[in-house]
């Protein structure tokens, strides 16, 4: 029998996935290097990597204060650099760079304030509200070039539905995914500091290669943001959770997660069967 966890903050899951995490090691392949990023906007935004882990973003004439960014890669010349942003704490920006391509998709996420956090669930519903407070927005462009009608782009994909996976973080800490419809997924923690803990939380899919998919979710019991870069070649995961320390509000945090992944079956509602893999 599965015994009650309580729903604890972002913070302390944060000090579970600590202990030997399956984390890909940190990329020190863009230091040094500097990139014009085109928006479809037409907008230009200039990203230096001046170490392995700081860079300075500047566009429009301003240049930003310099930022700790974490870089990992799963493939050459495609990266995730993602990091908190310093002039808004409850902002992060998740990149996926890929520079065979010469394209990128960045994902920027925001947490709620703490009057849309506290706001009730049927509060929520009848005010027209999503359920989550947390926010994202997707962002594409080009590298170095300018965005034309021909420029290729990361797009939207159901290749994941009806998938169900299970993810080994650490020793200790472990989940499963099932993938229902490409507007949400449900999770479960199988062993951890969430163990017997589950719910259907709002996602977003991208297709990034063959094989290879940017997933977004969104929590609304406990605001928090995922962003993961999933691959089914190397059958394993890079990414980002994002959100409060824990009922306090005034302090976030942003952790790197990585995990090794297993598919247990593929289910197709078209052909009412499941296949197991």
């Amino acid at each position: 029998m599965v015994s009650d966890s309580p729903w604890i903050g972002v913070g302390e899951l944060g000090a579970a996935f600590e202990k030997d995490v399956n984390l890909l090691p940190p990329s020190s392949d863009l230091a040094g290097r500097s990139f014009e990023f085109h928006y479809e906007d037409s907008s230009i935004e200039r990203f230096a990597f001046e170490t392995e882990d700081r860079l300075v973003r500047s566009g429009l004439g301003e240049r930003k204060p310099s930022e700790s960014y974490r870089a990992t890669t799963m493939r050459p010349g495609k990266y995730f650099i993602d990091f908190v942003s310093q002039t808004e704490r409850t902002m992060t920006i998740s990149l996926f760079l890929d520079l065979e391509q010469k394209i990128f998709t960045s994902v920027i996420g925001r947490l709620p304030s703490e009057t849309e956090a506290l706001m009730s669930l049927p509060e929520r519903r009848r005010s027209g509200k999503e359920l989550t407070g947390v926010a994202v927005d997707f962002v594409h462009g080009t590298v170095d070039e300018p965005v034309t009608d021909v420029t290729a782009r990361h797009k939207t994909t159901v290749d994941l539905v009806g998938h169900r996976i299970e993810y080994i973080y650490s020793p200790t800490e472990r989940y499963e995914h099932i993938y229902l419809n490409d507007s949400f997924y449900t999770w479960h923690c199988l062993s951890g500091a969430e163990r017997g803990l589950a719910d259907t939380d709002r996602c977003h899919y991208y297709k990034l290669g063959n094989k290879m998919y940017l997933f977004v979710w969104r929590e609304k019991i406990v605001p928090t943001l995922g962003v993961v870069v999933l691959s089914l070649d190397a059958m394993k995961t890079t990414g980002k959770l994002f959100g409060y320390e824990g009922d306090d509000f005034g302090r976030v945090t942003n952790f790197p997660v990585g995990a090794k992944a297993r598919i247990l079956n593929v289910t197709s509602h078209e052909r009412g069967g499941e296949r197991h893999e």
